[in-house]
């Protein structure tokens, strides 16, 4: 799970924006209280805030990729129940997406559920959705209602500033624990080892699953034990720990500015094309203002952008939401260099004009370089050296079945494909080939739904034990609508288990390549002996994929 150190919300706060308007913005009130309590008692330790999901304003359909950023930016997760919220399927969604991140440890650490009323509580905790994503209850709940009458919510506020003392007990009991573990977290961050126990023991790379990394040797080892091989051992060790730091810098997050509600859609349409370029993009809200724009302290580049819409905030500054934006960039001491400013017009409208809009003229005004997305991209291409350091510091992913009936045997399997991997690319230098990575739970397909997509994948494996072809041809569908399309999905192959299927030939699988394994003994399933070259194949097309993806070429 994320330490606090990489989170930009101490907590993501889940509940009906209704609920908060019917308890006389009890939810707000709780937030402010818990932020300055956890100030005080963990004095010193910087806290991000705290995000209130009700900010994002939608009520139905499904999570915006904004909203899902947001909660994996998240230490942890309160979720409010009460009326609202019970008749709300929005909210389950946000706890399903988080589950799916955070994973069951997730659940058990970082999760706080507080029922402002009995009923709903009930409600919500036996119906069927909550019953899946919290199998057997293992998740309490803290009453945060009046013992005297379970509809009513307990009073923050006893008088103006007043924290009233029926709410103080529930709520130091979730201070306490809330901040033992953000004390922890911060603690383990600053222990000289730290680093190094991390190289041992995998944490999730993304809050959901957790990774297992296979570093691939390097090439031509020295005889053991000779002063050639403690010479290369040392080289590869300084060439790793510069690819690390170059891989770092290159995949730090690139944070687009806000703009008027005029501009979004060209603004989401830059951040696509950022992003399929390789970048790590986040946004920042209006709301930014409120804080000093407190997610730009870590930040390490920005792009504000601008076309012909009327600015915003024009009557604070005279260049508006450009203005603001600027000078908390360079209030926070961060370099001018690393400031970008993207023209969203499209190219000849609008720039031959006798009248520019405002806010091009005050881009204008600065005498800074206004780039198009072309010349953006160009800007912020890192160099070939630090893309194939990035390569080897993220490492191709893999994800394995797991489902009902073979939750586990997606491990000796990967296993398996590591070792071929390790085989075929045994003679090449590490820095051109990126670490085998699998997802440590497999691909859990029965919970597939909670995955916002599979675009990350290099290559997807699915089962072939227990199920019907028909439910093969299901699953496949399932799957391939959570890729991109064509050819720039992720390469696929069925792993055809021998028992319990019996067929010795091989079969089809509706565009996907069949590989038999012999699965007799589930600790050491294997590829057939005929069917080796074809297992390379796919792990060459994973490969390709990754350089691909990582713009390091085929």
């Amino acid at each position: 799970m994320k330490s606090l150190k990489d989170c930009e919300y101490t907590a993501f706060i889940s509940y009906a924006h209704a609920d908060d308007t019917l308890c006389y913005r009890w939810v707000t009130s709780f937030r402010t209280e818990l932020e300055q309590a956890l100030r005080a008692q963990l004095r010193g330790l910087p806290l991000p805030r705290m995000h209130l999901s009700g900010d994002n304003g939608p009520v139905s359909g499904r999570l915006s990729d904004e909203l899902q950023r947001r909660i994996e930016a998240s230490f942890a997760m309160i979720i409010v129940v009460h009326e609202n919220y019970a008749q709300s399927t929005w909210c389950l969604k946000e706890l399903e997406y988080f589950k799916s991140l955070f994973g069951d440890d997730g659940v058990q650490q970082r999760l706080y559920i507080l029922a402002l009323s009995e009923s709903p509580m009930l409600s919500v905790s036996g119906g069927r959705a909550w019953q899946q994503l919290m199998p057997g209850g293992e998740q309490l709940w803290l009453p945060f209602f009046d013992a005297n009458d379970p509809t009513r919510p307990l009073d923050v506020y006893m008088g103006p500033g007043l924290v009233a003392n029926a709410f103080r007990v529930p709520f130091e009991r979730l201070r306490n624990d809330f901040a033992a573990k953000l004390k922890k977290s911060a603690a383990l961050l600053a222990q000289p080892n730290a680093q190094a126990a991390g190289a041992t023991r995998a944490e999730p790379a993304d809050a959901a699953l957790a990774v297992l990394d296979v570093v691939l040797p390097g090439l031509g080892a020295a005889p053991e034990g000779s002063a050639a091989t403690a010479a290369t051992a040392a080289a590869s060790l300084a060439a790793t720990a510069a690819a690390s730091a170059a891989a770092k810098t290159a995949s730090a997050p690139l944070w687009l500015g806000f703009v008027p509600p005029a501009a979004a859609a060209a603004l989401d349409a830059a951040a696509v094309r950022l992003q399929h370029s390789g970048l790590s993009v986040r946004r920042l809200i209006s709301d930014a203002v409120m804080n000093d724009f407190a997610e730009l302290a870590q930040a390490q580049t920005l792009v504000l952008a601008f076309d012909d819409s009327a600015p915003t905030m024009a009557g604070l500054r005279p260049g508006g939401h450009l203005q603001v934006q600027y000078e908390a960039w360079l209030n926070q001491h961060k370099p001018a260099d690393k400031l970008f400013w993207l023209d969203l017009r499209e190219a000849g409208a609008g720039r031959s004009n006798t009248a520019e809009s405002p806010s091009a003229a005050y881009v204008k005004q600065l005498g800074v370089a206004a780039l198009d997305i072309e010349a953006l991209l160009d800007a912020l291409r890192p160099p070939a050296d630090v893309l194939a350091a990035r390569a080897v510091t993220l490492g191709v992913r893999i994800y394995i079945e797991s489902n009902r009936h073979e939750r586990t045997l997606w491990e000796p399997l990967g296993e398996q494909i590591q070792r071929k991997w390790d085989d075929m690319f045994r003679n090449l230098r590490p820095a051109q080939i990126p670490p085998l990575t699998l997802r440590a739970r497999g691909l859990p397909v029965d919970q597939l739904d909670s995955f916002p997509s599979l675009d990350d994948a290099d290559g997807v494996v699915l089962l072939w034990g227990k199920k019907t072809s028909d439910a093969l041809v299901a699953q496949i569908d399932k799957v391939e609508k959570k890729t991109a399309p064509g050819r720039d999905a992720p390469p696929g192959i069925v792993a055809y288990l021998m028992p319990p299927q019996q067929s010795s030939e091989p079969m089809p699988a509706w565009g996907w390549q069949v590989l038999r394994f012999d699965a007799r003994d589930e600790d050491h399933i294997d590829v057939l002996d005929e069917e080796q070259d074809q297992l390379k194949r796919f792990l060459k097309k994973v490969l390709q994929r990754r350089r691909l993806r990582e713009g390091t070429g085929a």
